[in-house]
This record gives structure tokens, sequence and C-alpha cells, in this order.
């Protein structure tokens, strides 16, 4: 908490510091565009290498936690700068237009990516064992097997016979994979509240002694549950990423083409 109060400090100094600087700029008649421009463009590209940085983990630059806090509070700040590079304006023009989309997406991703990235982990964790995303589908398949072996031993003992109803009217849904945006736009926990609610319906109504082969059911739904979650938060997780990384780039294309042109058909002052 005490370092988050320090950056966000940091944060706010600079930020006000920029806002100073670009009003001296203006009164003294200098070309404050292009300072603000180039300080966005420095900013955007160190920002860019902190996805070199994951990539490189074995190189003595800085912790990565270090990184991703720099990244974070160096995101906010050039939101700032480029209000002031644009002056705070509605952008015209094809070319101030496409950088402005870039940029809003980029933003807007990185926002996004940063609560994803602090509201899913501590779910992630609470819901049970964290899983690697590629072998989720053999999770997948195993329980489903596993399940269903279950569902059929029961059905081969009268007493337990009310399980594999149970399975058949309930939780045959439950059960089976369904494609990962479909997990990401489901309630998981209703639809866990509701299995174990059939569960427990059905334990009422048969002895402690036959309710062992419900007990197994209820650790399936529980370890479907588990799978739901994972799958679909690492799907966030990693989703997001296929949006901010190609933009990021696009945009520092575009950058690149925009700062071109400004030198070419501008005199620097």
């Amino acid at each position: 908490m005490r370092r988050r109060v320090v950056l966000i400090t940091i944060l706010i100094f600079v930020g006000a510091a920029c806002v100073f600087f670009n009003e001296v700029l203006s009164v003294l008649l200098k070309a404050n565009a292009y300072y603000s421009g180039f300080t966005l463009l420095f900013l955007l590209l160190l920002l860019t290498l902190f996805n070199a940085r994951k990539k490189l983990p074995f190189l003595p630059v800085l912790r990565a936690s270090h990184w991703l806090q720099f990244h974070i509070y160096a995101g906010f700040l050039s939101v700032l700068l480029f209000g002031i590079h644009i002056g705070f304006r509605i952008p015209d023009g094809i070319l101030e237009i496409s950088l402005s989309i870039l940029f809003g997406i980029v933003t807007l991703s990185g926002f996004i990516g940063l609560y994803l990235t602090r509201i899913l982990p501590p779910i992630m964790t609470r819901t049970g064992e964290s899983l690697t995303y590629e072998l989720i589908p053999k999770f997948e398949t195993r329980l489903h097997r596993e399940t269903l072996a279950l569902v059929r031993e029961a059905e081969n003992t009268s007493e337990a016979s009310a399980a594999g109803d149970l399975y058949l009217t309930h939780l045959s849904t439950f059960f089976k994979p369904c494609p990962t945006w479909l997990l990401v736009f489901r309630n998981s926990r209703k639809r866990l509240a509701r299995a174990l609610e059939q569960i427990d319906n059905m334990a009422r109504f048969i002895g402690e002694e036959k309710s062992q082969v419900l007990e197994e059911m209820r650790s399936c739904v529980h370890r479907r549950h588990n799978l739901n979650v994972q799958k679909g938060s690492q799907f966030l997780l990693r989703g997001w990423l296929f949006i901010h990384i190609p933009f990021t780039y696009s945009l520092l294309i575009v950058s690149m083409v925009h700062v071109w042109i400004a030198l070419s058909y501008s005199s620097f002052h």
C-alpha cells in the first residue's frame, strides 16, 4: 500500500510537470507538439520493451515486477501525454484519427488487462488447483469418462439408480465440455450452486449408505467447476494480450509514419 501511494504521488508530480512545461513552451511560442510527441513516442517504446523483457527473463535489467509497475504507471502517464499532444481536442485528419483509434484500443485493452490480472488469479486460486491451459482439455475428457463410469456403476446398483437419473436429468449438460468463449459469459457459481442443490435434494430421499455415489458425484461437480473457472479465466488472461500487443506494434508503426511526415513537412523550432 505504501509503495502504491509513493508511485501515485510520483505519477501526479510527473504529470503536473508535463502540463507545466507544455504551458511554458506554449507561452514561449515553441513547437510544444514536437516535444510532447517525441516524449510520448519514447514512452511508448519503453512500454513496448516490457513485452520483450517478459520473453527474455534472463536479462539482468530490473526484476519483472518492477517492469510491470513501470508499465502500469507509465501507461497512465501516456494517456495524459497523448491528451497534451493533441491539445485535448477531438482529432481530425485520417492519420490523426487513426493514431487516436489505435491509442484508444491499446489503452482500453491495457486497462482491461490490468483489471483481469487483478481479479482473476485470486478467483482461480480459491476455486481449486491451478492447471496448465493446454492440458485442460485432457482433464475435461478424463473427468467426463470418470463421471460416466460412476453413473454406469450406479445404474447397475438398484439402490443407487437414482444417481443415474440425477445425472441424466440435471447434470449431464454441466459435465459436457463447452466452448471457452461460452464459459466466459456463463455464471459458473450459479451453475455450480444449481448442480449441488440437485445433488442435495436427491440425498434427502436415499439412505446414508446409498449416498456414497452422490458424494463422489459432488466431488466430480466441484472438479468440473474448477475446470470451467480455470479455462474461462485463462482464456481471458491470454485473450486480451492478442489485442493489446498487436495493436501496440501497429500504434508504433503509425507513430513512426506520423513523425516522418511531421519532420518532412514542418520546420522544428
